[in-house]
């Protein structure tokens, strides 16, 4: 199931802080410093999917394709790739919605600031169509705000974790009942453990800024860094790492972990700009950090150095990041809608790949859904004249289209092939070296059963026609035309051919108009033909 890293309930503060004068000042002072790792990728081509206008705080996606926006009007859902979004609020009494998320069931939890009367927590059974309010105990006190919810381990028998103005809690029988934990203030996001089995939370508001650790199961916590800690990713390997404001320094940066907690050391990645907004993980372990104002990078090692991914010169920023289960990267936009590109776990997606022949050309085509990284096709065809077929040729080569979520068509013709069995297949190579193999097509390019020269076309013409032939044995063929009064005008093939099917092209632009005749002898066979050539 895909978990989406969360958007902070500071986010009014965060845009104004964002997009203040003296910020948009700074930014033009600092230098960004970006230790890009030596992957030779192009910037990957962002799509529009819409939803301009909402303020938009989360992002989810099920195993199913449908992804789900969470804003301050409510939650908007697609079930054909982000082409259109429907409104999915029937049952919700909520203001704005902070954060969602999908259980091993498929159920969504939702959490966010509670219109009166209602509810900060909700969950939908079947889909986001009808929403059920829950945790009435937890609903009580003056300002309902809830800022997280998950479940640690996302399967069955897992506890469900939230908090919201007053602590952290949980509840060990599928949110009938909930135990306080000894964290009773606001502000924690993020809840998660790593796989060493350490929890861990971030605190962005400023009384109580840290990272915070358990190490029983979320009872009890202990801040273990004064950082003001607006974003967490938990990877692989035990680490973690954390998008945090440095108040000693008056720094953002990313900060990393390898011991469980004890040592946050800043990456210094990026300086002199703000402080990241959310990361997600992608299933090949590549990182995805998205940085307000600027930019969405990955990370391919743990988060040592990163590359730039695109997304820049939007207005406002992008500020919620997720992945679904095709492995295409979603983020959401402050006022500026939701995009959508592939993720470097999306290879070139070949849909088809077919090979058709025409006469003694074999024509092949194929498409692809999607691409990535994808510099090109090299073209390759084996013959087989027995069981041990021969080596595979380079016979062509076609460029890619870079990195694309749209359909793209190609095709290669190998023209003039003799009769026998081919095989073909496409290699795929990636800006980076790597390459994959196409699957494997074969065609027959049949042995005519006789000889036969076929009428020119078009016809009558002007200035050029195409004349068809076919022999049925290996020998000399010799084609030519002639006037009318049976002078010689042209000698068109006069050399030895393999059995097969042929055409020759005819070019009259230097001819009167007239009748011509086209004459072809191979052996024993001689065939005549008349055409007309109309000026």
């Amino acid at each position: 199931m895909q978990r989406i890293n969360r958007f902070p309930t500071t986010i009014t503060a965060l845009i104004k802080f964002n997009y203040s004068m003296s910020l948009k000042l700074k930014y033009l002072i600092f230098f960004l410093i970006i230790y890009t790792n030596t992957i030779n990728a192009q910037t990957p081509q962002w799509e529009f999917m819409g939803l301009a206008g909402e303020e938009i705080y989360d992002i989810a996606a099920d195993d199913s394709g449908n992804v789900y926006v969470a804003s301050w009007t409510g939650i908007f859902k697609s079930t054909d790739n982000g082409v259109t979004w429907v409104f999915k609020n029937n049952g919700l009494q909520i203001g704005d919605i902070y954060k969602l998320f999908i259980d091993y069931e498929g159920n969504i939890y939702l959490c966010g600031s509670a219109n009166f009367p209602g509810f900060g927590l909700y969950k939908s059974t079947d889909g986001g169509e009808n929403w059920l309010g829950f945790a009435d105990t937890l609903n009580s006190g003056p300002i309902n705000e809830f800022e997280d919810v998950t479940i640690i381990p996302n399967e069955s028998g897992g506890i469900i974790y939230v908090s919201n103005e007053y602590g952290i809690y949980r509840s060990t029988d599928k949110g009938i009942t909930w135990e306080s934990t000894n964290y009773s203030d606001k502000g924690a996001r993020y809840i998660g453990m790593n796989t060493n089995n350490f929890m861990f939370f971030a605190n962005n508001t400023a009384s109580w800024y840290g990272i915070y650790r358990s190490t029983d199961f979320g009872l009890t916590w202990t801040r273990k860094t004064l950082l003001g800690a607006m974003t967490l990713v938990y990877l692989r390997d035990g680490s973690i790492l954390a998008g945090c404001y440095d108040p000693g320094l008056g720094e953002s940066g990313i900060f990393k972990t390898t011991d469980n907690g004890n040592n946050w050391i800043n990456t210094n990645t990026f300086t002199g700009i703000s402080t990241p907004s959310d990361f997600t993980l992608d299933t090949n372990n590549d990182i995805y950090v998205s940085y307000a104002g600027f930019a969405v990078y990955f990370s391919t090692n743990n988060g040592n150095s990163w590359t730039n991914y695109g997304l820049s010169g939007l207005e406002y920023s992008v500020m919620c990041l997720a992945i679904d289960s095709g492995g295409y990267i979603w983020a959401g936009s402050h006022l500026d809608g939701v995009y959508k590109t592939a993720g470097r776990t999306i290879p070139v997606e070949l849909v088809s790949f077919t090979a058709e022949v025409n006469d003694n050309n074999v024509l092949l085509s194929w498409v692809t859904a999607s691409e990535i990284n994808n510099q090109g096709f090299q073209v390759e065809r084996r013959e087989t004249k027995d069981e041990r077929s021969g080596d595979w040729n380079n016979i062509g080569y076609i460029n890619g289209k870079g990195t694309t979520t749209e359909q793209q068509a190609y095709s290669y013709t190998d023209k003039n092939l003799t009769a026998g069995k081919y095989l073909y297949r496409l290699t795929q190579l990636d800006f980076d070296g790597s390459f994959e193999y196409s699957k494997i097509v074969e065609i027959e390019v049949k042995i005519p059963f006789e000889f036969f020269l076929s009428q020119n076309y078009p016809n009558p013409f002007n200035p050029g026609t195409q004349i068809k032939y076919s022999i049925k044995e290996a020998g000399l063929v010799q084609l030519r035309v002639y006037d009318i009064l049976g002078k010689e005008i042209a000698n068109l093939v006069n050399t030895n051919k393999e059995a097969g099917d042929y055409s020759v092209d005819f070019n009259a632009a230097q001819l009167p108009s007239g009748i011509y005749v086209y004459r072809m002898q191979s052996g024993d066979f001689v065939s005549s033909k008349k055409m007309i050539l109309i000026k």
